[in-house]
C-alpha cells in the first residue's frame, strides 16, 4: 500500500488497485467511514416518540430513533448478547428495541431493560447498546462512529450565517431516492466533484448551471452575478475541505455558484420550485454548494435544498442517496410540484449510475492506466490528495 501511495503522480487519476483491491477497501472503511461525520437523515423523518429508521453501509447498521423526551439518538444495531441485528425493518415506530433472537430488550436510549435467565451477577447497566456520536445541524442528522470524533465547532461557527439565512432548522424532507451504482464508491464521489463531464453527459444540468462551462466563461457569469445579486445570501467561500481541513477538525466547504441568466432554481426551464427558504427574500440567480465531511454534499437553491450522500455496499458497489428539502410550511400541490422539484437531480443521478458503472468497467481492464486530469478537476485533485493521506499505514 505504501508503494502504491508513494507512486501516485499528482495531476492524474488513481491506479487500478485503489478501485479493486480488497485490502485497500478495508483500510478505507477503517480510516474514512468509521472516523468521519456522515449525514444520515433529517429530524422530520422521525417526528414522533418511538419513530426510527436505519442507516446502513458495508457491514454496519445504525438505528436512528427519537426518545420519549424528544431527543434523537444513534445506536448500533448490534445486540449486546451475541450480536444479532435488533431492528430488521428499515423504519417504523416502537416502544422499545427487542432483539428477535433471544428477546433482550432495550429502551430508546439504548439502556438494557431485560435479559432473560441471566445469572445474578449479570450487570444490566454495563450491557446497553453502543451509542454513536450524533450532531444536529438544523434538522440535519450527522453521526460519527469514531471513538473521538473530529470537531465540527469551526464549521458550525463559520457557517452559522448561512444555516440561519436558509433556515436549516425550518426545513422538511419531502423525498429520498437511493441509486445503486455498480462501481467503487470513489468513482461515484470523484464524478460528483467535477463538472468536466457535465456538458457531454448532463444536458439538463448544463442548461441551468454555469458550473458546466469552462472556467473562464463560468468566471464571467460569477462576476456578473456578484454585480447584480439582490438578496443577502453569503457569497464568500470557505475552503476547509479534504487536504485543506485543519488538524482535528472535520473538513467543510461553501461557495455560491451562478446559474445561467434567467434561471431561478434547479427545475426544467429554471422556474421557481417552491416557497423561498428561511429568510431569503427573492431569487438571485445562484445556488450554494456545501460540503460537510468527505461524503455528504448539499446544493442549496433559493427555494429548496438537495442533499447527496455516497456510501459503499462492497468494494464494487455503492449507493448515492439523494434528499430533497423544502421550507417546513411549503405544501405539495400549492407551493411545489414534487415531480417538477425532483426532476433535475433524479434524471442527472440516473445518468450518473450508467456513467460511473462504465467508468468502473474501464478501470477493471488489464490496459487501464491513470489519466491526466483537466483544469476542471481541481476539486477532485484535493480529494485524491486527502484520500492518499488518510490511507497511509
Amino acid at each position: 500500500m505504501s508503494e502504491l501511495i508513494n507512486n501516485y503522480q499528482s495531476g492524474y487519476s488513481l491506479g487500478q488497485s485503489f478501485y479493486t483491491n480488497d485490502d485497500i477497501y478495508q483500510k478505507e472503511i477503517e480510516n474514512i467511514f468509521l472516523k468521519h461525520w456522515i449525514f444520515v437523515g433529517h429530524a422530520s423523518q422521525i417526528p414522533e416518540h418511538g419513530d426510527f429508521f436505519l442507516f446502513e453501509f458495508d457491514q454496519e447498521s445504525i438505528i436512528i430513533t427519537r426518545t420519549k423526551t424528544g431527543e434523537i439518538n444513534a445506536l448500533l444495531n448490534v445486540c449486546r448478547h451475541r450480536g444479532s441485528h435488533i431492528c430488521l425493518e428499515k423504519k417504523g415506530n416502537t416502544k422499545s428495541l427487542i432483539c428477535p433472537y433471544h428477546a433482550w430488550s432495550y429502551n430508546l436510549d439504548g439502556k438494557l431493560l431485560a435479559a432473560r435467565n441471566m445469572n445474578d451477577d449479570f450487570d444490566k447497566s454495563a450491557n446497553g447498546l453502543h451509542r454513536v456520536h450524533l450532531e444536529l445541524i438544523g434538522g440535519l442528522i450527522f453521526i460519527s462512529l469514531a471513538e473521538k470524533p473530529l470537531s465540527l465547532k469551526s464549521m458550525q461557527a463559520d457557517l452559522k450565517d448561512t444555516f440561519d439565512l436558509f433556515g436549516f432548522d425550518k426545513m422538511k424532507l419531502i423525498k429520498q431516492n437511493t441509486y445503486h451504482i455498480r462501481a467503487n464508491w470513489k468513482l461515484a464521489v470523484e464524478n460528483y466533484q467535477e463538472c468536466y463531464h457535465c456538458t457531454p453527459s448532463h444536458r439538463e444540468y448544463s442548461e441551468i448551471h454555469a458550473a458546466a462551462l469552462p472556467p473562464a466563461k463560468r468566471n464571467q457569469h460569477l462576476e456578473a452575478y456578484l454585480k447584480t445579486k439582490t438578496n443577502a445570501v453569503r457569497t464568500r467561500s470557505c475552503d476547509c475541505y479534504f487536504d485543506l481541513a485543519n488538524e482535528g477538525e472535520e473538513g467543510y466547504q461553501y461557495s455560491r455558484e451562478p446559474l445561467l441568466p434567467g434561471m431561478k432554481s434547479g427545475t426544467a426551464g429554471g422556474i421557481a420550485a417552491s416557497r423561498l427558504l428561511g429568510n431569503i427574500t427573492d431569487y438571485d440567480g445562484a445556488a450554494s454548494d456545501l460540503m460537510i465531511g468527505p461524503l455528504s454534499f448539499f446544493l442549496i437553491y433559493d427555494d429548496h435544498m438537495v442533499g447527496y450522500r455516497f456510501m459503499p455496499l462492497s468494494i464494487a458497489k455503492c449507493v448515492c442517496d439523494i434528499f430533497w428539502f423544502v421550507h417546513e410550511a411549503a405544501e405539495e400541490g400549492n407551493d411545489y410540484d414534487l415531480k417538477e422539484l425532483t426532476w433535475l437531480w433524479d434524471v442527472t443521478t440516473q445518468a450518473d449510475e450508467e456513467i460511473v458503472a462504465n467508468n468502473q468497467k474501464g478501470v477493471n481492464s488489464h490496459f487501464y492506466r491513470p489519466g491526466k486530469l483537466s483544469e476542471m478537476e481541481g476539486f477532485q485533485q484535493h480529494f485524491l490528495n486527502w484520500y492518499l493521506k488518510v490511507l497511509k499505514p
